[in-house]
């Protein structure tokens, strides 16, 4: 399979041409073009997190760690300052440890993660919060979607191109485990992408002015 470096340049180089090519619109501000440039990198490194041994799982982790600490310190700022910090840690434990041990027990590498469901349901999922979440319209949701899939897929791709062995012509093992449309061992897993998938497809308004633009500045370039 490909490597840490090929994923990050792979999914770092994708994000940039589809960034760029949604800046060449107008709709978005380059701030905005960077959050879209970071979050298709960022995609293109996410279908490892269903291996035990890669450091992308432990440090998603360690951040949703510290993000649950910083939870408790804002939920419960009343609490004695000793007791607090006795569970800002526990908190932080409890994620960073048992969670993802619990979530490693759970998934298996090349699983429901490598599969084009995953990458959709993601991509939906990451519109759905964006829109709902923040201050961002309809049209950078998706575009944020779109850039998400994107890298994610490259991922997959080039999975699945390091499965062929060019000098001996020959398939690897692992061929055919990445670029999967659902994972069917997996099921209970493709089930909740599925759900996911579903529900934010459903509750996302379609994007107002998005596609019109990108057509024309594509029809532009071909012309």
């Amino acid at each position: 399979m490909a490597n840490f470096n090929t994923h990050f340049l792979g999914g770092a180089i994708t994000s940039c041409v589809l960034t760029s090519t949604t800046l060449l619109t107008g709709l978005f501000t380059p701030a905005q073009g960077m959050s879209l440039w970071i979050a298709g990198t960022v995609a293109s490194l996410a279908p490892d997190l269903d291996s035990d041994t890669t450091g992308i799982l432990k440090g998603l982790f360690s951040a949703l760690g510290v993000m649950a600490s910083f939870g408790v310190l804002f939920r419960f700022p009343e609490l004695p300052l000793l007791h607090l910090w006795g569970a800002m840690l526990a908190a932080f434990l409890l994620v960073r440890f048992g969670l993802l041990q619990i979530f490693a027990q759970l998934t298996e590498h090349r699983g429901s993660f490598h599969s084009l469901l995953a990458a959709v349901s993601l991509g939906l999922l990451s519109a759905f919060l964006c829109w709902r979440f923040t201050s961002q319209g309809i049209d950078f949701a998706w575009a944020l979607g779109g850039v998400v899939v994107a890298g994610y897929l490259v991922h997959l791709i080039l999975d699945e191109c390091y499965a062929v062995n060019l000098a001996d012509m020959e398939f690897k093992r692992s061929f055919g485990t990445a670029l999967k449309p659902i994972s069917i061992d997996n099921w209970w897993a493709s089930g909740i992408f599925l759900a996911i998938a579903i529900y934010c497809a459903w509750q996302l308004p379609l994007p107002h002015k998005l596609p019109g633009e990108v057509i024309k500045i594509a029809s532009a370039n071909l012309a």
